[in-house]
């Protein structure tokens, strides 16, 4: 598993525990707790949105990277055996 999977799998599970921790402790009444379990969930996802985000543009740069490297590599062994279009 690489990193940026690990990182989300963390971050759900400790959301998920985080949730229920609270619904457990909670000391309001139930519309209160829905009202902060309902802030606390979007923002969790808003988060969850932005964190994907940055792993999509980072996977991006790379294989934009990755792309570039080999393109770079078979013109130099086109160059290398004079190879012609």
């Amino acid at each position: 598993m690489n990193n940026g999977v690990k990182i989300l799998t963390g971050f759900s599970l400790g959301l998920l525990t985080g949730a229920v921790a609270g619904l457990l402790y909670a000391p309001e009444k139930g519309d209160k707790t829905r009202k902060k379990l309902k802030k606390n969930v979007d923002k969790s996802y808003k988060d969850s949105i932005k964190k994907i985000d940055e792993l999509k543009s980072t996977l991006n740069k790379e294989i934009d990277s990755v792309s570039s490297k080999g393109k770079e590599t078979i013109d130099q062994l086109k160059e290398s055996v004079n190879y012609k279009n």
